[in-house]
Order: C-alpha cells, then structure tokens, then sequence
C-alpha cells in the first residue's frame, strides 16, 4: 500500500517550528535554514509525514473460549497438583465462569494462587504471542498471569511473582468493572510446543474473579495496522516502535545536522525472519548504508550511522525491509536522527535520578549522625538543597505516577487494581512526553517495576530498561553501567534520563567494604533467624493486611525483641546507603570524565522515606514506648521526608539551602522551567525555579495523598493531609462514617497505602488528627484536644481541597472527561490547580 505523505521540505520546516514553538522565544527566533535542521528528530513521530510502502498485516486466527466454552473445555486447577495453590471452585454464571478461591487449612506461606487450565492440540509456542482475558472482581487479587507445560518444573510462579507488577503478572481492577487483561506468553526455553494453557490469579486470601473470556492471540495481532507505532519490548528494553508489514519501505526528506547520525534498533517476531536495511539517497543517488539479516525475536540489533558526510545536505533516508513470507512484522525501535550538540547549549541534559526510599532523616547531607552520604554533603556545596523536601505519598506507585505528572493520587485515579494504583490517564503527561516534545532524547532505567510500565509510564520514553538487577541492594551500579552502554551506542543530546535504584529498598544486602560498618556478621545472622521466625509465625497474613499490622502482629506472635530487630535493619539500610552515595560519586565522575558534567542539571530526590510501603516500619518501630496503631500520618517524617537536590554547574549557585517545605510534585514544573519548556495547563504542583535562581519563593503547604477504591461502595477512601507550617492535619476520607466497626481503631498507615489497611473504618477517633510537628515530627501523638478549633478549621478545609481533587479528577477520566462547572474551574483556579 503506497501512501504518500507531504512534500519533505515543507514538512521539515513545519517539524523544527513546532520544536522551536516550544523551545522558548530564543530558539523561536532562529533563521530559517538553521530552524531546517533541528539537532534531535524522533522518526516514530514524523510517521504522518513519511513516504511509505508496506503490505496488509496478514490475517491471523485466534483460538476464543466464552462463557460456554470455558465451562466444557476448562477445569480448576487442584492443590494437589502444586501445594501454593489454594482452593479453587469453578462456578457457571450468567455470562461467566467464576473462578473462586479460599485460603486452605493448612496454607503454605504466602497468599495462594487459583487456577484453571485447558488442554491444547500441540503447536509451536512461537505461533502466539499471548492471551487476552476479559475479567471482572470486586475482590482484591494481586495479580493475573498465564503459564503453560503445567507438568514442567517451574510452571507455577510463587505468590510473590503476582505483587511486583511486572510484566508478565497484570494488576487485577477490583471496582467491578469488566476489564481485558492483556498476558503475554514468555518463552522458558528454545522450540517449545503449547501444549496447555493456564490463568493464574494471585489471591490475597479469599476472593471471586468472574471470568467472560480467553482468548489465545496469534503471533502479529498487535499489530494488524499495516503501519503504526506502538512501544515494543525485547530482552527487558522497551522502545517506542515503527512497525510495518514487509515488503515495507519508510521515507523521510531530511536535513542532516552537523555530524549527523542515525540510531535506531532492529527487531522482527518469533518464527519470522527479515532482510533490512538503512538507504540514503543524496542529489539522484542511492545508497545502502547498512543490510542486516534479523531473525532474533528476543533482542534488538543495534544499528548507529554515521551521516556526518552528508552533513547540511537535504536527503531521503529510508528504511526497509523484506520478509521470507508476504506480511512479516518489520520492527524499527526508536529511530533518531540527531547531530552534535550545539555550543554552547541551548539546553542542558536533564538526569533525574530518584534513589527509591531514600529518607532524608537517615543521610548525614540532613544531618544523621551516621556518615550515609558523604558525596551528597560535597556535591550539596555545589548545588541547591531543599530541607524539607516529602513525597506526596508513602510507596512507589502512588508517589512516582505524582511526581512524574505533577497531579496527585486521587485525581489520577487512586488504586483500583488490588495493591496497583490506576495506569497514569492518557490526559496526564508525563514527564517523559514533555520532554521527549521538547526535543530531548529520552531514556528510564528503573530497577523497581513499580516505577515503569505497570502503571504506563513506559509512555514518551525512547528507551526504557527495567530489567531486575542482579541485586537489588548494588542496582546503582549496574543502573549505571546500562545507562553508560546506552550512550556509547545512542549519543544523541540532548537527552533526559530517569534513574530509579532500590539499593536502600529492603530487602537490604549490603556489600563490602560496606557490610559490617553498622551491623556486626553475629547480629547479621541473628537478623535472617528472627525473619525465618517471624514469617513462620504470620506468613499466612502476608498480604491480607496492612504491611504496619502484619509485622506489628508477626513480631508479637514470634517473641522477637522489637527494638532491636528494627535497629538491626536500619543499620542494614545505612550501610546500602553508603554503597548508594558512592556509586554516585562515581557516577558524577564519570560524566565529568566525558565531558558532560558542565552541561547536566542533575536532580536528586526520592519516591518515599523508610519505610518503605511495603516492609518493616524501622522508623517508628524504634520509637519508644511504641506509638498506638492508630497514630500516625502520612507526613511522618519517617515515610515521606526525603532529599531533593539540584544541581547545575555555572547556572545554580551553590550552597544555598531552602527552609521551608516543598513537595516532590514541585519537580515536574521545576524542570520545565528550568529547561525552558512551558508548564501543563493543569498542575498541583509548583516551580521552585525562582529560588534556584537566586530569588525568593514563598511558603506553601504541603498535599500528601492515598487513596483506594473501596470494593464495598466503589467510592474513594483513604487519606488527604497537609503539612501546613507548623501544623500537620490528617483527614480520612471514607464512604462511611467513622465508628462503623467499634471494634476497630485508626491505622498508622492509611486506609489509600499499599494494600490498604484491611479495615477502613477507624473507629472512636476522630475523622481528622492534627499534629505539632515542631515538637512531634513523626507524628506520634495528635493534638486534636489542645486545638478543637485548629482541628474545626482543617476539617473544614482539607474537604474543600477534597471536592476541588475530585472535580479536577474528572479531567482525567475515560473518554472524554467531565467537564468542569464554572464554580469548579474558580476554584481550580484559585488554588493553582490550573492555569
């Protein structure tokens, strides 16, 4: 199919002026011929205005179960067949199967796991790509995922592969709304059949999940567009992707930059094979600037070419390719065009690096008695420290998508999906995409899942690694060394890259010359036999309550001496610390040894303090006496007190520090702005730019934010709170009174965290606690009866700041989204919220 677009140089003109509209007035102003060169070009954008020839995607049959089919064709699968499996009973409904599972008498740790499978009439494992399954629950399940070859070892995950929300294990909405779950079908081996099919849900205990459909996909059915774009993942490294159907021909009227260069990856599916190649075509000639032949479905071919000879000319580059059959999926991962950075430059690299649980409260750069981060106390003299920086929220999901869109967690949709916040809307840009708009080469390497594509945030990254390290406690350092191979191979500038390590994430496993600083061998060995008890004593209740209550209650169960557990890990995490500070001293080094340093905003901060949302509480565990259970707020310094640094050689002066509290959903329009790329129209976020360029900027509270979707009533519940000067409020919100189980008290941690607490209703309390955090930075003992009208007033109006979260939620909603009363946009207005 032969589809021309528009004429080249028109649409190069059009392309560098939409980059310098919004580049800012300076870039806006550049000449003509000049402005016909942009120095970055993503081809995956400029696809509407290519030349392009490619066949019809091949027609591809699917293998579909109903309601009926399942029934006949599909059985449970036993406890006998594998001992993590719980019970499982399947029920005919209406218009489904229900799938239900209990917790069996005697469980093996870890929630269980329900299934049902199917025989299958043998076939290659490379002719599908995977399985779709329409599903509705109002019940909390970890996760969803398919496996086949039930007989071979390894077959059935262990319950915890359903809670990281990789790719291979989709979060389960659990609103009770019908949604289909797209699962792929990983390969364990070379040349395998499918012989049986299985789904798997990870239970977190007792729970019903209606199933309407499954459906076995045909290798290519993601891709029956006979052209299109769409991110693509080989070997752990995603790549947003041109695809077309061979024989397919793509071209581009270009003007190549100074030194100009062509990067981009090569991929293809199982069971194909394809002839590609990389043309230019200069003043009537052609020419072949590369040939391979790829036939790897699992990993990308790297290809970079150097078109510096060609450099100012107007060319057509093209890429090709041909397949063994008529329709073969042509694979093409982040073409970029880009030349050699301008000089001086218009704008800097952008490295974000979030060390993921990094509180602020145990780095010496914030005054911790332990030497944790010496290169942070020398780098801080060089760049700008705020002291009282927090995290809107107190886990990764929640806390990451905010900072990422610069909206809180409620207006993006809360958690819906079990444990898993709600997929970043569509209508909320990231980052990413206001960077990759901007002209920048964009890039995330993530060692935590949670900070990727499990809540859609692989959206305007060129290239996204989220490969589990090796180990979770050195990913610094392996972190580093990808991102370093990347720009060896993708030197394109200039470029924004989000680094998200888990060194301090527990489980913490130091290593030397760290390991031993703070912890001794003997109190190390001690640690990992209170754990065996510990979980030997409440492993069933992992993941059936809140992470605070199941340690609380699995430490009392198992007779542990609670302050010393808990001083035993935070020396463990001190000392992964050590080793994160180091690694990025290196890491900074190694920028100043390329030359890059001096022309790099560096941006340090963190998704949540410790403890993390999904372990040991050390911080307040350490407390003595312990506070009650229903103490305690987001804004403890403990979970949501974290650093936040900028750095900018010759553009920042250094040294200065920033008293007052600022958020981490500052970071978004800060950057922008820093950059010179204009802010969201709509954003809850603030720039801290003024004062980072030397002026003052105001005081301003602080919104911390946690919200669930209550499976009882499908409304909003969980926590609002402000950091307000002195003063800390809390508000719970739920669909119900307070009191509605007497037998219930307040949880420290929110009914909105991870996981939840299990029981929402905080009884005999009062629905707001206000705290003195001047005399009581962790939130241990509310003030409610000191201030009755302190506490009137923020009642008062953190629900006015609730109604004006849910009105500007429905920007952000399915479809279209509600539109907004001109009440609602006032106030909006008023509170910042939009512009």
């Amino acid at each position: 199919m032969e589809r021309t677009r528009s004429r080249a140089l028109v649409t190069v003109c059009l392309l560098a002026a939409a980059y310098a509209s919004c580049a800012g007035e300076e870039e806006a102003a550049r000449p003509a011929d000049e402005a016909l060169a942009p120095s970055l070009l993503h081809l995956a954008d400029m696809l509407e205005v290519a030349t392009v020839a490619s066949a019809a995607a091949p027609s591809r049959a699917s293998l579909r179960w109903g309601p009926e089919e399942l029934e006949r064709d599909w059985h449970a699968l036993s406890r006998a067949e594998d001992r993590r499996l719980g019970n499982a009973v399947l029920e005919r409904g209406k218009d489904c199967l229900g799938l239900t599972v209990s917790t069996p008498a005697n469980p093996s740790f870890g929630p269980p796991i329900a299934g049902l499978a199917v025989e299958l009439e043998p076939s290659p494992l490379g002719d599908w790509t995977g399985v779709l399954v329409r599903a509705r629950s109002s019940d909390r399940f970890a996760g969803l995922t398919v496996s086949y070859g039930l007989s071979d070892p390894g077959a059935i995950p262990g319950p915890f592969a359903f809670f990281g929300g990789g790719a291979s294990a989709a979060p389960v909405f659990n609103d009770g709304s019908v949604q289909t779950y797209r699962l792929p079908l990983e390969a364990r081996g070379e040349g395998e059949e499918l012989k049986d099919l299985a789904l798997l849900a990870g239970a977190m205990g007792s729970g019903r999940l209606d199933v309407l459909s499954i459906e076995l996909v045909p290798r290519g059915a993601d891709f029956l567009e006979a052209t299109g774009v769409r991110p693509v993942t080989r070997e752990e490294v995603t790549r947003r992707t041109l695809y077309a159907h061979t024989p397919a021909r793509l071209a581009w009227r270009v003007a190549v930059p100074a030194e100009g260069r062509l990067d981009l990856g090569l991929a293809c599916l199982p069971e194909e094979s394809l002839a590609c190649r990389v043309t230019l075509t200069s003043a009537g000639a052609k020419r072949v600037l590369v040939e391979r032949v790829v036939d790897d479905p699992e990993s990308w071919e790297q290809v970079s070419l150097d078109l510096a000879a060609f450099s100012g000319e107007v060319v057509e580059l093209a890429l090709e390719a041909e397949g063994e059959q008529p329709g073969s999926v042509a694979l093409f991962g982040a073409p970029i065009l880009s030349g050699a950075p301008v000089k001086p430059a218009k704008r800097p690299n952008v490295v974000f690096y979030v060390i993921d649980g990094a509180g602020a409260d145990l780095m010496s750069v914030y005054g911790y008695e332990r030497g944790t981060t010496p290169f942070l106390e020398r780098l801080a003299a060089e760049g700008v420290l705020f002291e009282q920086a927090y995290s809107n929220s107190t886990w990764t999901q929640t806390s990451t998508a905010s900072f990422m869109t610069g909206l809180h967690h409620s207006v993006l949709g809360g958690l819906r999906r079990g444990i898993h916040s709600t997929p970043v809307p569509d209508a909320a840009v990231t980052m990413a995409e206001h960077m990759r708009t901007g002209g920048y080469f964009t890039a995330c390497f993530t060692a935590n899942p949670n900070a990727g594509r499990v809540i859609g945030l692989e959206r305007g990254i060129d290239y996204l690694n989220d490969a589990e390290p090796e180990d979770h406690s050195t990913s610094s350092k392996e972190l580093h060394e990808r991102f370093f191979r990347l720009r060896e191979e993708v030197p394109a500038e200039p470029y924004w890259v989000h680094f998200q390590t888990t060194d301090v994430h527990e489980p913490n496993s130091p290593v030397p010359p760290f390991a031993g600083t703070f912890v001794t061998p003997e109190d190390r060995e001690r640690l990992n036999g209170w754990d065996g008890k510990l979980f030997g004593a409440a492993g069933d209740l992992f993941g059936t309550t809140s992470i605070v209550d199941f340690y609380d209650r699995a430490i009392a169960h198992a007779g542990i001496d609670r302050h010393a557990y808990y001083d035993t890990r935070r020396g463990l995490y001190d000392e992964t610390m050590a080793h994160q500070d180091r690694e990025l001293g290196r890491f900074v080094q190694e920028l100043e040894d390329r030359g890059e340093w001096e022309n790099t905003l560096l941006v340090i901060g963190s998704d949540h303090g410790h403890p993390a949302g999904t372990f040991a509480r050390f911080g307040r565990g350490l407390i003595e006496p312990a506070p009650p259970g229903w103490q305690g707020a987001l804004f403890d310094s403990w979970a949501t007190r974290v650093p936040l640094l900028f750095v900018w050689a010759g553009h920042l002066e250094g040294g200065r520090r920033y008293a007052d509290p600022v958020s981490m959903i500052d970071v978004l329009p800060t950057i922008l702005d820093l950059v010179g790329l204009p802010a969201p129209e709509v954003l809850q976020g603030r720039s801290l730019a003024p004062f980072l360029r030397g002026g003052t900027l105001p005081a301003r509270e602080v919104v911390f934010d946690e919200f669930r979707v209550d499976e009882a009533t499908g409304e909003m519940i969980g926590n609002l709170e402000l950091r307000d000067g002195r003063w800390g409020a809390s508000l719970e919100i739920a669909p119900v009174a307070a009191g509605a189980d007497p037998a219930l008290g307040r949880h420290a941690a929110p009914a909105g965290g991870r996981w939840g607490a299990v029981h929402p209703y905080f009884a005999d309390k009062p629905r707001l606690l206000l705290y003195d955090l001047t005399k009581d930075p962790f939130a241990v003992h509310a003030v409610n009866d000191e201030h009755p009208d302190l506490v009137k007033h923020y009642e008062r109006l953190l629900f006015e700041r609730w109604e004006a979260h849910r009105a500007l939620a429905t920007r952000f909603e399915e479809g279209e989204g509600a539109p907004l009363d001109p009440a609602q946009l006032e106030q909006l207005r008023a509170l910042g919220y939009v512009r």
